[in-house]
C-alpha cells in the first residue's frame, strides 16, 4: 500500500512540476517579456514624473536679512522688501523683525496715528567704531530683506557658526543681530547678510527699529567655546 501512495504522490509531483514549466514557458516567451519590459518602463517613467512633479512641490522659506535679492543654490526670490519692527524706544510691542513688501495693498484704515495700538517701523543698522565686519559703511542705513524659497525643505538658522554641519546646503551667512539691551522695546535675533544691502535713500538716521551686533556674556556659557565680547556670527543652512 505505501508502495501505491508513493507512486501516486511521484505521478502527481511530475504533472505539477511539468505544468509550471508549461506556464513559465508560456509566460516567458519573447513577446511576454517585451510586453514586461515595456509595462516597467512606463510604470518607471509614471514614478519619476511623479517624483519631479513632487519635489517642485516641496521646499522650504526663509528671511534674508539685509538683502534683496536670494544667490544661488536653486533659491528663488519669493519677494523683497523693508526689514520693520517695533520702535526701538517703545516700551513693550512685538519684538519679531518682519519683511514688510515693497508695494502693500491696504484693507481698512483710518488716516493719521491714532495712539490706540502698536506700531511698526523701518530698521537701521547701527555700527560701532571699534567693530565694522561689513564691506561698506552701513552705519544709520536702512535694512532691506528679501523672502527667498529654497527647493530643499527644510531651513535652519544657526547662530554662532559660519558653516553648516554635514549633508546641509549652505544658503548665507552673516552676523547676529538684535535691538540695544538698554533700548525699552525687546527684540529677537536676526541672520543678517554679511555682505548686506541697503534700502535707496535710507540714510538719514530716522532710527526706528535696530541692528545692533550681539556680543557675547559668558559665565553661564562656557567661556573656553564662548569668549567674552566677541561678536556672533550665523549661517543659514538647508536640506
Amino acid at each position: 500500500m505505501k508502495k501505491w501512495i508513493t507512486v501516486v504522490l511521484f505521478l502527481f509531483c511530475s504533472y505539477a512540476s511539468s505544468s509550471v514549466r508549461e506556464k513559465r514557458l508560456i509566460l516567458h516567451s519573447s513577446d511576454d517579456v517585451f510586453n514586461e519590459i515595456q509595462t516597467l518602463k512606463s510604470e518607471i517613467a509614471s514614478i519619476k514624473a511623479s517624483s519631479d512633479a513632487n519635489r517642485k512641490d516641496t521646499g522650504s522659506i526663509y528671511t534674508r536679512w539685509g538683502k534683496n535679492d536670494c544667490d544661488g543654490n536653486g533659491t528663488d526670490k519669493t519677494y523683497s522688501g523693508y526689514t520693520a519692527g517695533h520702535p526701538h524706544d517703545v516700551a513693550g510691542g512685538a519684538a519679531s523683525y518682519i519683511c514688510l513688501p515693497e508695494n502693500p495693498t491696504w484693507a481698512k484704515f483710518v488716516e493719521g496715528l491714532q495712539n490706540e495700538g502698536a506700531y511698526i517701523s523701518g530698521t537701521e543698522y547701527e555700527i560701532y567704531a571699534a567693530f565694522n565686519p561689513f564691506p561698506k559703511n552701513m552705519h544709520d542705513q536702512d535694512a532691506p530683506c528679501v523672502v527667498c524659497r529654497s527647493p530643499r525643505p527644510i531651513s535652519i538658522m544657526i547662530p554662532g557658526k559660519t558653516d553648516c554641519y554635514s549633508g546641509w546646503t549652505l544658503e548665507y551667512t552673516g552676523y547676529l543681530m538684535s535691538g540695544h539691551n538698554t533700548q525699552k522695546a525687546s527684540t529677537d535675533y536676526a541672520c543678517v547678510d554679511a555682505n548686506p544691502d541697503s534700502v535707496l535713500h535710507g540714510e538719514s538716521n530716522q532710527n526706528g527699529k535696530l541692528f545692533y551686533f550681539v556680543e557675547v556674556k559668558c559665565g553661564s556659557l562656557p567661556c573656553q567655546e564662548y569668549p567674552q565680547g566677541r561678536e556672533l556670527a550665523c549661517v543659514v543652512c538647508s536640506r
